[in-house]
């Protein structure tokens, strides 16, 4: 193995731009050389090249990746339509480990064939998924050590901002949902959703394009319950909220993990506030039963005791997965310490059950037989196909 990786980035300055600072991931990581980037924007990939100290920039990251040859790469764009393209490129180049903005794809087929491509090439996938985030891993350690008792449900909510329904689901959901996963310790074994437009069900007529390529959506709210293999159930609710705090916004952004001794609430991600309660429901009165918040100060603060910013704790979350890469690649192993292509593709599959639900009315089970989006499988049953 080298003993210095040379990395590149790809990002497309007005289609997701960066994503959320993946460009500066390899940042001063040891053993890492930034020596590319691509953006097709001639502005954007000027600033980028100058942020990152990248000595060579191109406008295509194909012809990138054929001339520099990289051994690690930051897949950066929010946008999700261009994601399938550039992982697949990447593997097919010889790249040994990518970095990859959320969402990871847009159908399951995309994640299919983005998983197939990684694996026929040996190439090593994390995407950028906030399990990473030291409260998360907090949590996950107490409820190992017995705090709340054996996990029983689960839920998650989304931001209740001016994205909420499909657009919510998809753009945070995968952090949420990918924590239910992590805490729910299992996989799905059936959904249930229900997916309203302003309270009703959602028809055919309520079927658009998303924002930010993530392909057709319906609805402004949702709700969806999980049942996991193991017994753990989770419920996903995403509905807009008539208040405009936009911080009280952040912490509905959140999940509760219920146990059968307690409670642990996570909120306000990537910021982290971790808070526990005594018992296993919430009990109202006067019963001794407030919330104790659980604080890691040495993550909330820097050594000269000053409060981190967003950015720096996104910065400090990044470099995790290219660690994680890094040690994966030298290990010969798959990613594990960090949200994976297998564990991006789980958190897909539970978006689309929540569609694929509402689209036939009942029950799904995982695997899910339906790769495709489900609005366009209604459609073209309908006769609406192209319209």
């Amino acid at each position: 193995m080298p003993t210095t990786y040379r990395a590149a980035i790809i990002g497309h300055t007005g289609r997701g731009n960066y994503g959320h600072q993946l460009d500066l991931a390899f940042q001063g990581l040891p053993g890492v050389e930034v020596i590319a980037v691509a953006d097709p924007d001639a502005e954007g990939r000027a600033a980028a090249a100058k942020r990152t100290n990248a000595p060579l920039s191109y406008a295509d990251y194909r012809e990138m990746l054929a001339r520099v040859q990289p051994d690690l790469v930051s897949v950066c764009p929010r946008w999700v339509d261009e994601h399938r393209e550039m992982v697949i490129a990447c593997a097919e180049a010889g790249v040994k480990g990518i970095f990859c903005e959320k969402p990871f794809a847009s159908t399951l087929a995309e994640a299919d064939a983005m998983l197939a491509a990684c694996e026929r090439h040996n190439t090593k996938l994390a995407v950028a998924h906030r399990r990473a985030n030291p409260y998360e891993l907090h949590a996950k350690k107490l409820i190992e050590q017995g705090l709340i008792g054996d996990v029983q449900m689960i839920r998650r909510h989304g931001k209740a901002d001016h994205r909420a329904g499909p657009m919510d689901l998809i753009v945070l959901g995968t952090h949420l949902l990918d924590d239910i996963r992590f805490f729910a310790g299992s996989e799905v074994l059936w959904a249930h959703a229900h997916v309203t437009q302003d309270g009703r069900e959602v028809t055919l007529a309520d079927i658009r394009e998303g924002d930010e390529g993530v392909g057709l959506i319906a609805g402004n709210g949702l709700a969806a319950y999980f049942v996991f293999r193991n017994g753990v159930t989770a419920h996903f609710d995403s509905y807009r909220s008539d208040d405009a705090d936009t911080r009280e916004q952040v912490n509905w952004h959140g999940i509760e993990i219920h146990g059968s001794a307690g409670i642990l609430s996570l909120r306000g991600a990537p910021l982290g506030e971790l808070y526990r309660y005594p018992y296993r429901l919430w009990l109202p009165g006067d019963r001794d039963g407030s919330w104790e918040r659980i604080a890691l100060p040495e993550w909330d603060r820097k050594t000269d005791g000053q409060p981190r910013s967003v950015n720096e704790k996104f910065q400090l979350n990044n470099r995790q997965f290219v660690e994680e890469l890094i040690r994966a690649i030298e290990e010969e192993r798959e990613v594990k310490a960090v949200t994976n292509g297998h564990d991006a593709r789980a958190v897909l599959e539970m978006i689309m059950a929540i569609h694929e639900s509402q689209r036939v009315g009942g029950r799904v089970y995982f695997p899910l037989e339906n790769r495709d989006n489900p609005y366009e499988v209604w459609r073209k049953a309908a006769g609406c196909e192209g319209k």
